[in-house]
């Protein structure tokens, strides 16, 4: 039920379940289904991580069963532009799908995600859990293939010492700070013409200024660091970094972590994303951050950061929890997604809300 008491209006219906905008249900009933999904936390501060209720109504769709009320389930749909064999197309990732467990059973898990299937659109999802897989897998998406985690533990303002420097002399480099809400001024420039430049590499979410305004919009108190770089007076590349949220993970709260949100350079040019990995150790290192956490699924990111010291999947010893523990990925092969591989999609932290989560 909404706040004046009236049933929300539904776009689809299962027996006695309809699907309608999950903000539309009512704090008691998304209190009841936190509490049922994550009975460890205290619900209203899980509540408050949600970035969809700081987003449009149709990021984000619940399964409300009709007879009691009852928040039953939830999909979230983080909307974005994926570019793709040279053209925009319209994508959606897939995130915070879950199904209280008195409702198991029902067809809800399936139903809530083929709300976001559209003609035309292109559906992926990133850092899935098993069961989700085997589901996605029966929905016939495609997949699951693992990224690449990277870690790294040595403290930033030691790594920045340590690691061999990469020449970046013909390099001028900007930094800029963004909060909730703030504008984005010449950095929303810098970052159109990023694109711009970036033309028709791997498949990706198109990082502009729009993209960033959107997430500004949603990221509550969280605040991004950008260094961006540019060659001959036009803006080739940018990193961003933040301090992860406390009360995420016990473990990275200990280490005081700071996440690469996204890590862009055109043509994954070498000199480039390897003066950039240097950029992002030290914005880490002026935060305070005692360890560093990015994930990606671009080979040239991989090495740029290995260079600056950060362990991966293929590190020996640390390099099997991190594969463990590397996000998943799938995408539906249908339309845009058609004929692609795993090596076509370039992925990271900035595509779909895990940012947002952490």
């Amino acid at each position: 039920m909404n706040a004046a008491g009236a049933p929300p209006r539904a776009d689809g219906a299962i027996g006695d379940y309809a699907l309608v905008p999950a903000t539309s249900m009512d704090h008691a009933a998304l209190v009841a289904f936190t509490s049922a999904i994550w009975p460890e936390v205290s619900p209203e501060a899980r509540i408050n991580t949600f970035w969809w209720m700081r987003a449009r109504p149709d990021y984000a769709v619940a399964a409300l069963h009709r007879p009691t009320g009852a928040f039953a389930g939830l999909c979230g749909g983080r909307h974005c532009v994926f570019r793709i064999g040279g053209r925009d197309v319209p994508a959606v990732a897939i995130c915070d799908w879950y199904v209280a467990p008195a409702h198991f059973g029902k067809g809800l898990g399936k139903r809530l995600v083929q709300h976001f299937e559209t003609p035309g659109r292109f559906l992926y999802a990133f850092s899935i859990s098993d069961a989700a897989i085997t589901n996605f897998e029966k929905l016939g998406w495609t997949g699951p293939h693992r990224s690449s985690l990277q870690l790294l533990l040595v403290p930033p303002t030691l790594a920045r010492h340590l690691a061999p420097q990469r020449l970046s002399g013909e390099l001028a480099f900007n930094c800029f700070e963004r909060g909730e809400g703030e504008p984005l001024g010449a950095l929303g420039n810098a970052l159109d013409s990023i694109e711009v430049r970036r033309g028709s590499t791997a498949a990706h979410v198109r990082r502009d200024a729009t993209e960033w305004t959107w997430r500004l919009s949603v990221c509550g108190p969280r605040r991004y660091r950008f260094c961006v770089a540019s060659r001959s007076g036009e803006p080739v590349g940018y990193v961003a970094v933040r301090r992860m949220m406390s009360g995420r993970t016990r473990g990275l709260d200990r280490l005081r972590a700071a996440i690469i949100t996204d890590l862009t350079a055109v043509d994954d040019d070498v000199t480039l994303l390897g003066a950039l990995a240097g950029k992002a150790v030290a914005l880490a290192a002026d935060l305070g951050a005692r360890a560093m956490l990015t994930a990606t699924t671009v080979r040239a990111h991989r090495a740029a950061l290995g260079r600056m010291g950060f362990c991966s999947p293929a590190t020996p010893l640390v390099g099997r929890l991190l594969a463990s523990r590397a996000p998943q990925f799938m995408w539906l092969p249908r339309g845009a997604g058609e004929g692609l591989a795993a090596g076509d999609l370039s992925l990271s932290f900035a595509d779909v809300a895990i940012d947002l989560d952490l």
